[in-house]
C-alpha cells in the first residue's frame, strides 16, 4: 500500500480564511465552463468532481451582479440577478459541501469587457473607452450615483450568494473587470473622487468591499482576485497593486494574485512549451510584501515539490489551480495517498 512522504503533510493542513476554514492547502480557483446558473446540475457535477478529489476549496466561475453585464457567445457566466439564479446555485453549494469542500464565487461586473451582452444594455465603466478586448463593446461614463447603484448590486448578489451557502465571495477584479478598470490609471480617466490618485482610484473597490463586508458579517469569507500587469501599461503594475493591497487590507480575508489583463490573457495562459510552471512566481510572490492575509497564487502547479517550496517559503498559503483541475481533479487525493507518479500533468 502506497503512502505519502511526510514533507507532503503541509499541503493538507487547514488554512483559515476569515471565518471560514478551509480543510487543505489545495484552491480551485475561478473559471468558467458554460454551466453558469442555468445549467445547475451539470455545474454541481462537475464543482463537486474537484471536491471529490481533494480540493479543499472549489470556486464557480464569473457570477454576474446586474444584466448589463453578461456576454454571449463566450462561455455563459453564472448570474446571480434574482432568486431562482440562487436557487439554482444552491445545488452547486450543497453538492460541494457533501465532500467537505468550501465553495466560493467570483461576483462580478465587467465594466467596459463585455460581449455583447444578451440585455443589448450598454455597460457602465469608469470612463467612456472602448475595450481592448472586445472590439465592439462601448461603455457609458458612469456618475457617482451609478457608482452607488452598481455597488448596491454587489451587496443584493452578495446576500443572494450567502443564501445559496457559498462560503468565500469575491469581488473579482482580473483580467481586467469593472474593479481593476477603476484601478487602472489606462482606464480611468476621471477627475473625481473615483480616479486621479491612487488613493481615489481604489475608491470604488475599496467601497465594494466594505459594503458587501457590511452585508455578509462573519457569514462569509471575502476575498479579491487581481491581476497584475507585467507590461504597466493598460492594468496596474506590480508597486500600484502592492499599494493597493495596504489600502484593502482590513476588508480582505484572502488575495488571489495573478498576473494578467484582459488584452493579453496569455500572461496567465502559458503552455508548457514556452513556459515552465511556476513562472509567474517571481512576481506574484512579492504579494507577500503587502499583506499577512491567506494569499493564493496560480501558475500551473501540478509538481507537489514545488508546492511545499510555495508554502513553505511563506510566498502562498494555498495551491491555486484552474487547468490543473481540469487535467486531473484528483490531483490532491494521489498526493495525499503518495500516488504522485499517477499525476495527470497539465500542459496548458
Amino acid at each position: 500500500m502506497m503512502s505519502r512522504l511526510a514533507k507532503y503533510d503541509v499541503l493538507f493542513e487547514p488554512v483559515r480564511i476569515g471565518p471560514k476554514t478551509a480543510p487543505n492547502r489545495f484552491y480551485q480557483v475561478p473559471f468558467s465552463t458554460g454551466f453558469g446558473a442555468e445549467r445547475p446540475h451539470e455545474q454541481a457535477r462537475f464543482r463537486a468532481t474537484r471536491a471529490e478529489g481533494g480540493w479543499g476549496t472549489v470556486c464557480v466561475e464569473l457570477c454576474s451582479i446586474s444584466p448589463e453585464s453578461d456576454r454571449a457567445p463566450l462561455p455563459v457566466p453564472a448570474r446571480l440577478w434574482d432568486d431562482d439564479d440562487m436557487r439554482n446555485l444552491t445545488i452547486v453549494c450543497d453538492e460541494v459541501h457533501a465532500h467537505g469542500s468550501l465553495i466560493g464565487v467570483a461576483l462580478w461586473h465587467g465594466g467596459a469587457n463585455v460581449d455583447f451582452p444578451p440585455s443589448r444594455l450598454i455597460p457602465g465603466a469608469p470612463s467612456p473607452l472602448p475595450s481592448d478586448r472586445f472590439p465592439l463593446s462601448y461603455p457609458r461614463e458612469l456618475d457617482v450615483e451609478e457608482i452607488h447603484a452598481i455597488q448596491e448590486r454587489y451587496v443584493m448578489a452578495a446576500r443572494r450568494a450567502r443564501s445559496a451557502g457559498f462560503d468565500i465571495l469575491y469581488v473579482y477584479g482580473a483580467h481586467g473587470n469593472l474593479p481593476s478598470q477603476f484601478l487602472s490609471p489606462f482606464y480611468n480617466k476621471r477627475t473625481d473622487e473615483y480616479g486621479g490618485s491612487l488613493e481615489n482610484r481604489a475608491r470604488f473597490w475599496i467601497e465594494t468591499l466594505q459594503a458587501v463586508r457590511r452585508e455578509v458579517g462573519d457569514s462569509c469569507a471575502v476575498a479579491v482576485r487581481l491581476g497584475i500587469d507585467l507590461s504597466g501599461r493598460v492594468g496596474v503594475d506590480l508597486e500600484e497593486t502592492l499599494a493597493f493591497i495596504r489600502l484593502a487590507e482590513a476588508e480582505v480575508d484572502l488575495w488571489d494574485v495573478n498576473t494578467s489583463v484582459i488584452s493579453r490573457p496569455w500572461l496567465d495562459l502559458t503552455p508548457s512549451r514556452t513556459a515552465e510552471q511556476g513562472s509567474q512566481l517571481p512576481v506574484t510572490s512579492r504579494v507577500r510584501e503587502a499583506t499577512e492575509k491567506p494569499i493564493v497564487g496560480v501558475s500551473r502547479l501540478t509538481d507537489p515539490d514545488l508546492m511545499v517550496e510555495m508554502i513553505r517559503s511563506g510566498a502562498f498559503d494555498l495551491i491555486g489551480g484552474a487547468r490543473p483541475s481540469i487535467a486531473d481533479p484528483f490531483l490532491p487525493a494521489k498526493i495525499r495517498v503518495g500516488r504522485n507518479a499517477d499525476i495527470r500533468e497539465c500542459i496548458g
